[in-house]
């Protein structure tokens, strides 16, 4: 099969429009922590990017040396950058362009030290914005290589699992979510949707992958909902919500006589309960 750019684009633009986290857990932090550096280090003294070896040559210490010391300082920045984005991807999951964002302060980060280490020792202090920039092109245009490349290994990564997934999972049995346009947006198991919850015109999907909870929003109505998944495990519990019963803990009233579902995920919200849709709820519990 040839490859087609096109169908290959339009999977990348899926997987973004899923909120697919990029690179989650610290075992692929460190794989950022290794490669970033030591692919700079490598394209540094066996390919001479835009002469950094000339720029570099000054002071008692040759270029080598100047080099090893960015190296060195670039090994410190990722692994500061990598580390912080690991614990702040646990509380919040980072779509595609504010990953890209972090990609491009992580550049910026680790340039400005750099710029701070080649001003000192090039006795050009007073100078410091113009070897920001020249360090940025540095920095940027020989690290664009590994961040294309560890990016586009995670994108075939997700979409083997996604394919792996649908060669598990029976394709009947599949809950799928289709805009006001009817056109398909989302395919989920039945066991990973959570919740759905209506918001105005669109309609806010919660549902798991690998344990973590993602959030989908599309335009659409519950009246739409309902039609394409009353046959399957959702469960209409309130005018506004959908609800996975195996996924219900337990149902609760507070002091007012409202009825709250509390799920098997304790940072989700209670899910209220219409009087219409308790029966209906508590005998699949």
């Amino acid at each position: 099969m040839l490859f087609n750019p096109s169908i290959f684009w339009d999977e990348i633009c899926l997987i973004m429009d899923n909120n697919e986290r990029l690179y989650k857990g610290f075992s692929a932090q460190i794989l950022y922590m290794v490669v970033l550096p030591v692919f700079f280090l490598a394209f540094s003294m066996l390919y001479d990017p835009f002469h950094i070896q000339e720029y570099y040559s000054f002071g008692s210490f040759n270029a080598a040396f100047h080099i090893l010391m960015l190296f060195c300082i670039l090994l410190v920045s990722v692994c500061l950058s990598r580390t912080i984005y690991y614990f702040l991807d646990k509380a919040v999951t980072f779509n595609w362009w504010q990953y890209t964002l972090w990609c491009i302060g992580e550049v910026v980060a680790a340039s400005a030290f750099m710029a701070l280490y080649t001003s000192l020792f090039r006795h050009e202090g007073s100078n410091f914005f113009p070897v920001l920039a020249i360090c940025i092109k540095f920095v940027a245009m020989t690290l664009v290589f590994p961040y294309v490349f560890l990016t586009m290994r995670q994108i075939i990564a997700i979409k083997d699992n996604a394919l792996l997934q649908k060669d598990q999972t029976p394709e009947a049995s599949l809950v799928r979510f289709y805009d006001e346009h009817k056109r398909l947006k989302l395919t989920i198991a039945p066991s990973a949707v959570l919740y759905v919850k209506s918001e105005f015109n669109y309609l806010k999907i919660y549902y798991l992958v690998s344990e973590a909870v993602k959030e989908y929003t599309l335009r659409g109505s519950m009246k739409s909902l309902e039609n394409s998944i009353s046959a399957q495990t959702l469960v209409r519990c309130q005018r506004s919500y959908f609800v996975n019963p195996s996924h219900v803990k337990v149902l609760w009233k507070d002091k007012e006589g409202f009825i709250y579902a509390d799920l098997d995920y304790p940072d989700l919200p209670s899910i209220p309960v219409s009087k219409p849709y308790y029966d209906t709820l508590s005998a699949l519990l």
